[in-house]
C-alpha cells in the first residue's frame, strides 16, 4: 500500500477511534494494578509545547528542523531524514533534568508507474534519546523501528544505563480491538517478563506505571516514556522527492 495511501487511512481510524479515548492494549496483569499517570496539555498533533504526566512537568520543548534529502532518479528513491529535540523533565520534589533525543531514518524504494512501492533494503527508523541522572547515571532509550506491523519481529528497543536493561516492546493494538493498527499505538517497558510501565503514544497520550517502584525508576521510566511521545516518527512525513533527471 502506497505510504500516503496507509497515512490517510490510519488518520481515518485514529479520527473515529478518537472520540471515545481508546486504551492501548496493554498486558492485563500489569493493567490490574499499574497506576495510571494522566497526560495533560500534549498537542495531539505536532506534540510540540509544554504537558505535564502526572506529577511530572515537561518543559523547556525544542524541537530542531526535520532535514531531509536524496534523489529519485527513474522510480528509484533514496532519502534520508534526520531530526533532534530536547526538553527538561521535573517531578514534584523538584528534581529536574534534560532529555536529548535524535531520529534518523535513510529508505531505499523502487516506485512502479501504477504507484506500488517496493522496499530495497531494511528501512529501518532509529530513534535514541539520552539523559542522565544523579543517582543512577546516564540512561540510553534506543528503537529501531521497521514501521509496519506485519515487520513487528524486526523492531528492537532498549533502555539502559549499561547495569540495568529494560526491553521497549512495541504495542499495535487497541484495548477490546482484535485487528491491530500498521503502525504502533505505544511502547511497553519490561524487566524480564515483567511490566514496569507502559506509554500509549496515539491520541492525547497515556501513561501507566508499577506503583512500587522506586522514586529514580519513576522518573527514568517518565523521561523514556516524555522523549516517545514527543517523538515525531521521519516515516510518518512526506519525504518524497521529485524525480531527478
Amino acid at each position: 500500500m502506497k505510504k500516503g495511501l496507509r497515512t490517510a487511512v490510519l488518520a481515518g481510524l485514529l479520527a473515529l477511534q478518537a472520540c471515545s479515548m481508546p486504551h492501548m492494549a496493554v498486558e492485563p496483569t500489569f493493567k490490574e494494578q499499574a497506576q495510571e499517570l494522566p497526560v495533560e496539555g500534549r498537542k495531539t498533533f505536532k506534540p510540540n509545547g509544554s504537558f505535564a504526566i502526572g506529577n511530572y512537568t515537561v518543559g523547556n520543548v525544542h524541537r530542531g528542523w526535520r532535514n531531509s534529502g536524496g534523489f529519485n532518479l527513474f522510480g528509484y528513491e533514496n532519502v534520508k531524514s534526520k531530526q533532534q529535540h530536547e526538553f527538561s523533565l521535573r517531578s514534584a520534589q523538584g528534581t529536574e533534568w534534560y532529555v536529548f533525543g535524535a531520529s534518523r531514518l535513510h529508505e531505499k524504494n523502487l516506485k512502479s508507474n501504477n504507484g506500488i512501492s517496493i522496499r530495497l533494503s531494511p528501512n529501518l527508523e532509529y530513534y535514541a534519546s539520552y539523559f542522565t541522572s544523579p543517582e543512577s547515571g546516564q540512561w540510553h532509550l534506543l528503537t529501531a523501528d521497521p514501521g509496519h506491523y506485519q515487520d513487528r519481529q524486526r523492531f528492537e528497543g532498549e533502555l539502559s544505563n549499561g547495569s540495568t536493561i529494560y526491553a521497549v516492546v512495541p504495542v499495535y493494538k487497541f484495548e477490546g480491538k482484535s485487528m491491530p493498527l500498521p503502525d504502533m499505538v505505544g511502547y511497553e517497558f519490561k524487566a524480564g517478563d515483567q511490566v514496569l510501565g507502559a506509554v500509549q503514544v496515539l491520541n492525547n497520550g497515556k501513561v501507566w506505571l508499577q506503583p512500587d517502584l522506586s522514586d529514580d525508576t519513576r522518573m527514568v521510566l517518565a523521561s523514556a516514556m516524555a522523549s516517545l511521545l514527543l517523538y515525531e516518527k521521519l516515516h510518518d512525513a512526506s519525504t518524497s522527492l521529485e524525480p531527478n533527471l
